[in-house]
């Protein structure tokens, strides 16, 4: 079950070649009309280049990630886009770690009128810790640098599906992020 888990993912990025044989016109509308954007998202995050357990493996965890986005396209490549995340969490008996943070930032999007269109994107996150070990709570809080790369799928004329790694970064640590989401775009 466990390497199921892992393998969630890969599937997905897999299968989303599927969806790009739907729409170039679709695609072309998308890219040359100013519009506004909602979404939201699912995926997998995971700290510093690691699970969300220790080398004993024994904290139960939750590395699974969503996310709810909304943004404005200024132009055929430039748009503001703005992010409500919440990174999963870890437990073990009463001690708990867990990030939410809010981005801000621009999205570049590559190859107009393209299938499949790249795109990356940087900004600011705001994020926000709760840690609760040994009955001992401490929050904390900051601002960092966030950027990523996503490749967008066209299936409709108003909905689009993205596939984003992204790297998070909060003080020390560093969150990575891979997911898959669903985009609906009013012109």
């Amino acid at each position: 079950m466990n390497n199921f888990k892992r393998a969630i993912p890969l599937m997905m990025l897999c299968a989303l070649p599927i969806l790009a044989q739907n729409s170039v016109a679709a695609d072309q509308a998308y890219m040359n009309k100013s519009s506004f954007y909602l979404g939201g998202g699912i995926g997998y995050s995971r700290m510093n280049g690691e699970d969300f357990t220790n080398t004993n493996g024994d904290l139960s965890k939750s590395k699974t990630a969503w996310k709810a986005i909304v943004g404005a396209k200024l132009n055929d490549s430039l748009a503001m886009e703005a992010q409500y995340l919440d990174f999963g969490a870890a437990n073990r008996n009463s001690d708990r770690i867990q990030a939410t943070g809010w981005t801000a930032g621009v999205v570049l999007d590559f190859f107009k009128n393209a299938p499949i269109a790249p795109y990356a994107k940087v900004g600011a996150l705001f994020w926000e810790t709760d840690n609760r070990f040994n009955g001992i709570s401490m929050n904390q809080d900051g601002t960092d640098v966030t950027g990523g790369l996503g490749l967008r799928f066209a299936v409709g004329d108003h909905l689009t599906v993205r596939t984003e790694y992204e790297r998070f970064m909060m003080d020390k640590t560093d969150i990575d992020s891979l997911s898959v989401n669903l985009q609906y775009n009013f012109f």
